[in-house]
């Protein structure tokens, strides 16, 4: 797949596939963290609706503003984003954000999401620690931070049981137990 050739028109410089070994949350929990309860108050979020004017320019400043001051990442631009790898398999691609992005318009048109202006993304941090998502709501899009996520106790119900579930494909399965193994659960 040619992850450089669709992740560019988001402004997004494709440095690699990270190691599948690596203990990081998988995408698909990755994802469904937005679902769950932080133990207070909510997650984070920047939400513009569909018919303001400029809503790709404003949700792109929602989307960077929260990804900068969430930890998504440093002076270096650096994060993952969720990418497919082969037949409906996604896994974190690193990558980094150029001068020029356009994260919401032209990238959801692409690897980002459904069509211009219609993000469906997730993106995870170097470390491991901050996920930012992209979401298209009937009348809105936005972007929602999750930090703390590892503490979620709902979210780590729910990656022990999706393991154990006989319909996880097996290399999900082995990469969810390790980012378990890997935050003591």
């Amino acid at each position: 797949m040619d992850h450089a050739g669709r992740l560019a028109p988001a402004g997004l410089v494709f440095l690699g596939l990270v190691d599948p070994e690596s203990p990081l949350i998988p995408p698909t929990l990755a994802n469904a963290a937005t679902g769950y309860a932080p133990p207070s108050g909510g997650w984070r979020r920047s939400v513009v609706e569909s018919d303001a004017p400029d809503f790709v320019a404003a949700a792109n400043k929602g989307w960077f503003d929260l990804s900068r001051e969430g930890g998504l990442f440093g002076d270096d631009r650096e994060f993952l984003v969720a990418v497919e790898v082969q037949g409906g398999d996604f896994w974190w691609a690193r990558v980094r954000l150029g001068e020029s992005w356009d994260v919401v318009g032209a990238g959801s048109a692409d690897a980002l999401g459904i069509s211009f202006g219609a993000p469906e993304f997730v993106m995870l941090s170097v470390s491991g620690d901050v996920i930012v998502a992209g979401r298209t709501g009937d009348s809105s899009v936005g972007t929602v931070l999750v930090t703390g996520f590892s503490d979620v106790v709902g979210l780590c119900e729910h990656a022990e049981w999706k393991a154990g579930w006989r319909g996880t494909p097996q290399q999900e399965k082995a990469a969810i137990r390790r980012w378990l193994e890997a935050i003591g659960r």
